[in-house]
């Protein structure tokens, strides 16, 4: 005799309760909801009238509740509560246990246990079932923002694209709560689904900027994660004079990673954004009076869209004059003769040794690097000075012949022009002189010191 229930359970189209005769509810059901998960429990008890039947009417049980994500519904009396996968819940699996009730099981009858259990869409929360947000502070004290957590499908939109589509909104209010007054970057996403695309998990970290991106913008689209070092190089081995400001070099480093959505471009994103940037940031912050570019390395990686880029600059501080570098020398070369006056009928190596003329030198050597144009100098005939810094001017023109002491006798000066830097960026000048001046030692014989010398 059929016995109806008023409330039947169907799962992947598999109907127990209501007119059965072969699958009966033993007892009411159970539902246990949260916010994430649905959990429905019912004890249902096969008869039939024969050991084969019992066997296939329990195998047709065990095939459907073995199967997932399944619609399901509850009905009662008419009224029905309907369960869509996909869309009232999510990622459904079912199971059922062999109760082995000593009441049930006997005869031509069992009873199982059956469990259905799914989760359920964030529908009030525009899909976000978890948050988490972590900030922490590196020894500049710029900010780091951690965030994770999941959303579910909800609407029949699917859990990624619902991630994708709400919580740039949601990170913009997290991070205005963090410190509203800091500009904020994403530098690193992940998330991952389910099977389904039913559930994401998703993490973020966003950092502080404190530093352009680029020629005027703290924050430029294209250009995410990156990192601006200058290095001061300068080397002092010394010279000859004191206060001389040889030129210093500054390397400056550049590193980005450009985002694949706003600009692919790397060249293009260095000229307009980069190099304009790296240059306006070494003139602010070592003041040059002249710079030239002296090195310059671009690395692009197109498989990531990754740039490195070093330049090296050489420069003139502020507070030195043109000349950059000095290097000085002095040297005394001497020679004389010696009268040898043979005596006869003596050895063969007897000889009167007179002293005879000597000849002193003083021989100067100076290399002399300057910014800008330089002339050779001449010393023959006119009345050299030195300059500033060492820099030799002609102050009068004529004969310049001491009657004793130290007189010019040859002098050799040569300018070689030199340009330093990049010829399409700004370059420097350098006038390269080299002097090498001889000059010789006299005295005034004692018994004509009184004669005049020169012109009469």
């Amino acid at each position: 005799m059929t016995i109806t229930n008023p409330i039947s359970i169907t799962y992947a189209g598999q109907s127990v309760g209501g007119s059965s005769s072969t699958y009966l509810l033993n007892g009411p059901y159970v539902i246990d909801k949260s916010f994430q998960t649905l959990r429905m429990v019912f004890d249902v008890i096969v008869v039939s009238s024969s050991i084969s039947g019992l066997k296939t009417a329990s195998n047709t049980l065990e095939v459907a509740f073995r199967k997932r994500d399944q619609s399901f519904s509850i009905d009662m009396s008419g009224s029905t509560w309907t369960y869509t996968e996909g869309t009232d819940v999510l990622n459904v699996t079912a199971s059922l246990a062999k109760s082995g009730d000593p009441e049930t099981d006997r005869g031509f009858s069992r009873a199982y246990t059956c469990v259905i259990e799914a989760e359920i869409p964030a529908e009030d929360q525009q899909g976000m079932r978890t948050l988490e947000v972590e900030v922490s502070k590196d020894p500049s004290r710029r900010v780091v923002v951690s965030m994770g957590g999941t959303y579910s499908a909800i609407s029949g939109t699917l859990a990624v694209a619902q991630y994708l589509s709400d919580f740039d909104a949601e990170a913009a209010t997290i991070l205005s709560a963090v410190d509203n007054s800091a500009t904020f970057e994403l530098v690193d996403e992940s998330y991952t689904r389910d099977r389904n695309d039913h559930t994401c998990n998703f993490s973020r970290q966003y950092q502080e900027l404190l530093f352009n991106q680029s020629q005027g913008l703290l924050d430029d689209t294209s250009i995410k994660d990156h990192e601006v070092t200058f290095t001061d190089t300068s080397q002092h081995p010394g010279d000859s004079k004191e206060n001389v400001y040889r030129l210093r070099r500054v390397v400056g480093t550049y590193s980005c990673t450009l985002d694949v959505d706003v600009a692919t471009n790397l060249k293009s994103v260095y000229e307009s954004k980069v190099k304009p940037l790296i240059d306006a940031t070494f003139k602010s912050n070592f003041n040059p009076v002249v710079f030239a570019v002296e090195d310059s390395r671009l690395s692009f990686d197109e498989t990531s869209k990754r740039m490195s880029v070093t330049i090296q600059y050489l420069y003139q501080k502020a507070g030195g004059d043109d000349v950059v570098e000095v290097t000085q020398s002095y040297a005394f070369r001497e020679a004389r003769n010696i009268d040898y006056t043979p005596v006869h009928s003596q050895g063969e190596f007897s000889q009167y040794a007179d002293l005879g003329w000597a000849v002193l030198e003083r021989i100067s050597t100076r290399t002399v690097l300057v910014i800008g144009d330089e002339k050779p100098q001449r010393r023959l005939g006119i009345t050299p000075k030195e300059g500033p810094a060492g820099k030799m001017e002609t102050v009068s023109a004529g004969p310049n012949v001491q009657k004793a002491g130290w007189n010019i006798m040859q002098n050799t000066s040569q300018v070689s022009d030199q340009w330093i830097g990049d010829p399409d960026e700004t370059q420097i000048k350098l006038s390269l002189l080299t002097e090498t001046v001889v000059e010789r030692w006299n005295e005034i014989p004692k018994d004509v010191q009184s004669l005049t010398i020169g012109n009469k």
